[in-house]
């Protein structure tokens, strides 16, 4: 049985080896790598409902592509808001306890997720 860490390093490496997969462009990894490395501190400073907002208010690209990654984790059947099917909902209508447990499993999935992405980002 794997630790939750495992989990969640498992679910990291997984999503980003797909997205970029798909990626073409140098500069299109480049970007992921440093909007992903920008989004654990804009959870920790703004909060997960504001940054999951500006993330997904930004469109197509490496920001919708985090924040697609992220709403995965926390709704899935397992995940803090589980079997929701929209996380900006799920935010919003939760109590604090659980919000603030989404916000702190957030920040624990985007640090795996950050790595990665800049151990995928330099390869060529």
């Amino acid at each position: 049985m794997q630790t939750m860490q495992q989990q969640r390093a498992a679910f990291a490496l997984d999503r980003v080896k797909a997205d970029f997969e798909k990626m073409k462009e140098p500069k299109n990894k480049s970007e992921y790598k440093s909007q992903a490395s920008a989004l654990p501190f804009m959870i920790h400073a703004n909060g997960l409902g504001q940054t999951a907002a500006f993330y997904y208010s930004k469109g197509e690209g490496a920001h919708r592509q985090l924040y697609k990654l992220l709403s995965e984790w926390l709704t899935k059947e397992s995940g803090v808001f589980n079997n929701q099917t929209d996380l900006l909902k799920a935010i919003t209508e939760t109590e604090m306890e659980t919000y603030l447990l989404a916000q702190a499993e957030a920040i624990k999935l985007m640090e795996w997720v950050k790595k990665f992405a800049t151990a995928y980002a330099g390869e060529k």
